[in-house]
């Protein structure tokens, strides 16, 4: 029974690393599965908000694309397109602000301005 238990060291040179991954790999699924229920919830928020003030709630906006960055960093993990695990084994990802509509009429109409 004991060679049994060693079969499956780490030291040894024909360990398989995927079965070091594998309990990551649960564990990371289990955690996209639990936030994807609150993201659920942030749009359903955020389309009342659409609904009665006309315009989309800047904070929840910033706080869904939290939530979807972290877990395009789980499901790049889980698919193999990355060996680097999640947070909170990294840093926590932050996405890069895209230019918004309200930015790009801004600029429209600075470059209007100065055109006349």
């Amino acid at each position: 029974m004991i060679n049994k238990l060693n079969k499956f060291n780490i030291n040894k040179p024909n360990f398989n690393p995927a079965l070091l991954r594998l309990p990551f790999m649960a564990g990371f699924g289990i955690i996209a599965y639990i936030i994807i229920w609150p993201l659920l919830a942030l749009s359903v928020i955020q389309f009342g908000f659409h609904l009665f003030e006309g315009i989309p709630n800047a904070r929840l906006v910033s706080l869904s694309n939290q939530f979807i960055v972290y877990l395009l960093q789980i499901f790049d993990y889980l698919s193999y397109k990355t060996d680097q695990k999640p947070f909170p084994f990294s840093s926590l990802p932050y996405k890069t602000s895209k230019t918004s509509k309200n930015s790009i009429k801004t600029k429209t109409k600075k470059k209007a301005k100065i055109k006349t």
